[in-house]
């Protein structure tokens, strides 16, 4: 009876993975250029994120600002970190081609693979756990010169207050790293490989 059920479970795992695959290619989200990028600030404060847009209709220059539809990007997250690395929050700006942060300034050249200009990505509401990375570029183009920061980014937050906290400054840019295409579809295939062997080992187990 163990065996039975070792060996249904093995099944369902390849079979979910395989079909996985096949949805990935079905769908051709190969089209689909995924990066990761990150920023520290000098005293130790982290923010990582990722974004993705579709490379068949994507310029040589991505380009967002503000709340709506976006003309590029398909999702764009960030998540924040402590000097500790511990996890503070996290917020997707950007979700199915759609902006939900007003404040958004997000420019990247995908011949570089390069963030450049005004940046600004997070949420800020005016409420209490509300966090943003920006930098002077990004106040300028907003309208808030006044409020241009002692570095090049800064990373703010609101207190219970919901007053504007700025809890580290860096001149630091921010790094982007692309994810391997294909790496997910590697990642599938080697879990049903690793099920053919287990289901393979657990045939043999069952017959001596």
């Amino acid at each position: 009876m163990t065996h039975l059920f070792t060996r249904t479970a093995i099944s369902l795992v390849m079979t979910t993975a395989l079909a996985l695959v096949i949805a990935i290619i079905t769908n051709d989200l190969a089209d689909a250029a995924e990066f990761n990028f990150n920023w520290k600030g000098d005293t130790g404060y982290s923010a990582k994120g990722s974004f993705n847009y579709d490379t068949t209709t994507a310029p040589s220059v991505i380009s967002e600002a503000g709340l709506g539809a976006t003309k590029n990007l398909q999702s764009l997250s960030i998540s924040f970190f402590d000097p500790l690395n511990t996890f503070i929050n996290s917020f997707t700006p950007v979700l199915s081609g759609v902006s939900n942060y007003r404040y958004l300034r997000f420019n990247f050249d995908n011949t570089t693979q390069q963030i450049f200009g005004p940046f600004d990505v997070g949420k800020d509401n005016s409420l209490l756990g509300d966090s943003w990375l920006n930098n002077n570029l990004a106040l300028i183009d907003e309208g808030f010169s006044n409020e241009v920061l002692a570095k090049d980014f800064g990373f703010n937050n609101r207190d219970a207050a919901g007053t504007k906290q700025i809890l580290d400054l860096s001149n630091n840019s921010v790094q982007v790293s692309k994810v391997p295409e294909g790496s997910i579809i590697i990642g599938l295939l080697a879990v049903c490989s690793l099920g053919f062997t287990a289901r393979r080992n657990l045939d043999k187990a069952t017959q001596e």
